[in-house]
């Protein structure tokens, strides 16, 4: 069989400290390299040069789908391969990576995006990153760009499909002011494309998304989620009113349930957040972070239930959910998903905690703690079984060890502010009411604090660990 040639396509600007790892990084695999340069006044296009690319001039005009494709149209192989400058190829040998683009049936490929990403949101979908060279397929919408949507309508008049492979691409978010200057210029781009387009939801959807603010894979009660659950609302509510064959069409729509069932669940409407992700379930399919957000919604609900009948059923389906939501990990072994796992174990672990199973929910805490210490929903899990057993104190200990691994826990601080009043700590209390009334306005359940009351910070918890000793 003859062999199938790659060309690894890029976009650039000014970025002579990453674009060398990158290029390396897929030098092995492919057999030309073609870089759309925006606009560089740096060494981009001497070091670019010196691994053997092509740089071609695109002007650039707030369209990353424009630059996309002013590579994929100066590309000759057979097969395009779609790297980011601060991004870099996980190790593969060339001989599996060959077999991949050689598969008759491919069209293209899902590949695995990893790393760190604005506001700390959890692991998006995978992306599509190595496909067929084909004048039809081709990038779409100026920021956010996909090549998706052309390539789905590819595959489907070739007779193609487009697959997963074991591919995974490393996104290096190491430099902060890098991310929050690209954050800020997603955002402008966003909004002129939301003003310009303004019936395509995957802006809305978009513009939703970048400002939400992620821990342990919730959504965060900060300002501005009130604004950010509108969007999302937006986008919910355009794609709802299209025919089921034209939602179940929408590439984003998993991940748009996802984050809107996320947001009203910080926004305190569980019962609206379960339907969106049964809604979800239904139109894209099951998958472990959507099952995730169902089983927090039901928790939610069933803390508020005192119907035994009602709490029953809530149950029975948060067991469901569950069972699912484990069968659909074990069957994916990647790394990646980690963060998922630890989620369902803490999961659990709320689960026997709401119905009294102290060493139950404790062992699915440790579990989860055992894969990542610095979970710190697992703190505040373990935290309150030692408060359900009686022991105050090295309760109050887990809620301090929770705002350790992140002061962005808002339960941790608004548990361990009612934990303070009951042991008397009435000032120590007093500083972590206005802590959570500060970091998280938008949560409706924090409750109000004089004015004139001081403000100390995350360090002023050493005073309660000597109160404790």
């Amino acid at each position: 069989m003859k062999r199938k040639t790659v060309s690894l396509c890029m976009i650039a600007r000014d970025e002579e400290a990453l674009i060398g790892r990158a290029i390396k990084s897929a030098l092995a695999l492919v057999d030309e390299i073609v870089v759309a340069d925006t606009g560089s006044r740096d060494n981009t296009r001497i070091i670019a040069e010196g691994y053997g690319a092509r740089v071609v001039d695109h002007t650039w005009r707030d369209d990353f789908a424009a630059a996309r494709n002013a590579a994929l149209a100066a590309a000759g192989c057979d097969w395009i391969l779609v790297l980011d400058c601060d991004e870099f190829l996980q190790g593969i040998r060339p001989l599996e990576f060959q077999r991949l683009v050689a598969d008759p049936a491919a069209a293209g490929y899902r590949v695995r995006l990893s790393g760190d990403f604005d506001g700390g949101r959890p692991e998006r979908i995978a992306h599509i990153r190595l496909f067929r060279n084909h004048r039809d397929v081709r990038f779409q919408y100026p920021v956010h760009e996909r090549v998706a949507p052309s390539l789905i309508d590819h595959a489907a008049a070739a007779g193609l499909e487009i697959l997963d492979a074991p591919l995974t691409i490393i996104h290096d978010g190491s430099a902060p002011e890098h991310a929050s200057r690209k954050r800020e210029r997603n955002l402008r781009l966003l909004r002129q494309a939301a003003v310009e387009q303004p019936a395509e939801p995957y802006f809305a959807f978009l513009l939703g998304s970048e400002t939400l603010i992620w821990l342990d894979g919730d959504v965060l009660p900060v300002a501005g989620l009130r604004a950010s659950l509108q969007q999302l609302q937006s986008a919910w509510h355009t794609i709802s009113a299209w025919p089921p064959e034209a939602r179940r069409a929408v590439g984003f729509g998993s991940l748009l349930a996802g984050d809107l069932a996320a947001a009203l669940l910080a926004s305190g409407d569980a019962g609206m957040a379960a339907a969106v992700a049964t809604v979800g379930r239904r139109d894209w399919g099951d998958n472990a972070s959507l099952c995730l957000q169902a089983v927090r919604a039901g928790l939610v609900s069933l803390a508020g239930e005192n119907e035994p009948s009602q709490r029953e059923l809530l149950d029975a389906q948060i067991r469901a959910d569950l069972q699912v939501a484990e069968e659909l990990l074990a069957a994916e072994s990647t790394a990646a998903l980690r963060g998922l796992r630890v989620r369902l174990h803490c999961c659990r672990g709320d689960l026997a905690l709401a119905e009294g199973q102290i060493a139950l929910a404790s062992e699915a805490y440790e579990q989860a703690l055992s894969s990542n210490q610095d979970h710190s929903a697992a703190w505040v899990g373990l935290a309150e079984c030692a408060r359900l057993a009686g022991d105050r104190k090295r309760a109050l200990r887990l809620y301090l060890r929770a705002v350790t691994a992140s002061e962005w826990n808002v339960r941790a601080w608004e548990r361990g502010c009612s934990l303070m009043e009951e042991l008397g700590f009435h000032d120590n209390a007093q500083s972590w009411r206005i802590k959570a009334q500060e970091q998280f306005p938008e949560r409706s359940t924090v409750a109000p604090a004089p004015v004139a009351a001081a403000t100390r910070r995350v360090s002023d918890v050493v005073g309660i660990w000597q109160l404790l000793s």
